[in-house]
Protein backbone atom coordinates (compact mmCIF):
# COMPACT_ATOMS: atom_id res chain seq x y z
CA UNK A 1 0.00 0.00 0.00
CA UNK A 2 1.26 3.58 -0.73
CA UNK A 3 0.57 6.46 0.74
CA UNK A 4 0.80 10.11 -0.95
CA UNK A 5 -0.15 13.19 -0.45
CA UNK A 6 -1.62 15.08 -3.16
CA UNK A 7 -2.89 18.56 -3.85
CA UNK A 8 -3.00 19.77 0.23
CA UNK A 9 -1.09 22.42 1.31
CA UNK A 10 1.26 21.58 4.27
CA UNK A 11 1.19 24.16 7.05
CA UNK A 12 3.05 25.31 9.11
CA UNK A 13 1.86 25.95 12.73
CA UNK A 14 3.82 27.71 15.89
CA UNK A 15 2.58 26.08 19.17
CA UNK A 16 4.00 27.90 22.35
CA UNK A 17 4.44 26.14 25.62
CA UNK A 18 3.97 28.01 29.55
CA UNK A 19 7.28 26.08 31.13
CA UNK A 20 6.13 26.87 34.37
CA UNK A 21 2.61 25.32 34.17
CA UNK A 22 4.45 21.95 32.43
CA UNK A 23 7.18 21.75 35.05
CA UNK A 24 3.98 22.13 37.90
CA UNK A 25 2.09 19.20 35.97
CA UNK A 26 4.85 17.25 35.33
CA UNK A 27 5.33 17.33 39.23
CA UNK A 28 1.80 16.32 40.40
CA UNK A 29 2.27 13.35 38.41
CA UNK A 30 6.11 12.29 38.57
CA UNK A 31 5.70 12.38 42.21
CA UNK A 32 2.04 10.69 42.35
CA UNK A 33 1.57 7.13 44.39
CA UNK A 34 2.28 4.23 41.44
CA UNK A 35 -1.63 3.03 41.55
CA UNK A 36 -3.11 6.55 41.51
CA UNK A 37 -0.75 7.02 38.18
CA UNK A 38 -1.98 3.85 36.79
CA UNK A 39 -5.76 5.06 37.23
CA UNK A 40 -4.59 8.43 35.26
CA UNK A 41 -3.58 6.08 32.74
CA UNK A 42 -7.15 4.94 32.59
CA UNK A 43 -8.95 8.35 32.41
CA UNK A 44 -8.67 9.84 28.34
CA UNK A 45 -8.32 13.42 29.68
CA UNK A 46 -5.54 12.35 32.13
CA UNK A 47 -3.45 10.53 29.77
CA UNK A 48 -3.89 13.32 27.52
CA UNK A 49 -2.08 15.47 29.72
CA UNK A 50 0.34 12.87 30.57
CA UNK A 51 1.10 12.54 26.56
CA UNK A 52 1.22 16.16 26.19
CA UNK A 53 4.12 16.47 28.93
CA UNK A 54 5.76 13.70 27.28
CA UNK A 55 5.60 15.69 23.75
CA UNK A 56 7.07 18.66 25.56
CA UNK A 57 9.76 17.18 27.09
CA UNK A 58 11.17 15.21 24.48
CA UNK A 59 10.82 17.93 21.69
CA UNK A 60 12.65 20.37 24.51
CA UNK A 61 15.30 17.63 24.77
CA UNK A 62 15.73 17.60 21.29
CA UNK A 63 15.97 20.75 20.99
CA UNK A 64 18.94 20.62 23.67
CA UNK A 65 20.24 18.09 21.77
CA UNK A 66 19.98 15.31 25.15
CA UNK A 67 19.33 11.84 23.62
CA UNK A 68 17.00 9.66 25.31
CA UNK A 69 15.94 6.75 24.62
CA UNK A 70 14.27 3.78 26.07
CA UNK A 71 14.03 0.38 24.95
CA UNK A 72 11.34 1.01 22.09
CA UNK A 73 12.92 4.49 20.72
CA UNK A 74 13.00 7.93 21.52
CA UNK A 75 9.06 7.83 21.62
CA UNK A 76 8.31 4.69 23.57
CA UNK A 77 6.41 6.54 26.25
CA UNK A 78 3.99 7.70 24.29
CA UNK A 79 3.59 4.51 21.91
CA UNK A 80 2.85 3.14 25.72
CA UNK A 81 0.10 5.62 26.02
CA UNK A 82 -1.74 4.96 22.90
CA UNK A 83 -1.99 1.34 24.23
CA UNK A 84 -2.95 2.67 27.50
CA UNK A 85 -5.81 4.47 25.33
CA UNK A 86 -6.78 1.56 23.62
CA UNK A 87 -7.15 -0.79 26.75
CA UNK A 88 -7.34 0.19 29.91
CA UNK A 89 -5.57 -3.41 30.49
CA UNK A 90 -2.54 -1.75 29.22
CA UNK A 91 -2.69 0.52 32.01
CA UNK A 92 -2.29 -2.11 34.51
CA UNK A 93 0.29 -3.91 32.40
CA UNK A 94 2.55 -1.19 30.96
CA UNK A 95 1.64 1.36 34.04
CA UNK A 96 4.57 0.72 36.16
CA UNK A 97 6.84 1.00 34.05
CA UNK A 98 5.20 4.14 31.99
CA UNK A 99 5.76 5.62 35.97
CA UNK A 100 9.19 5.00 35.98
CA UNK A 101 10.39 6.37 32.45
CA UNK A 102 7.89 9.38 33.03
CA UNK A 103 9.55 10.18 36.22
CA UNK A 104 13.23 9.10 36.11
CA UNK A 105 14.65 8.76 32.30
CA UNK A 106 12.57 11.99 30.64
CA UNK A 107 12.76 14.19 34.27
CA UNK A 108 12.14 17.97 33.47
CA UNK A 109 14.51 19.72 35.02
Amino acid sequence: MNYEIQNRKLQSYKHTFDYNFCKRKYNEYANMELDKFIKCLKDSRKIGEIGHLCSFILWVKNKEKHDYRDTLGDYGIIHLLFHCLENTQHAEMHGEYIHMLFKEDIKLV
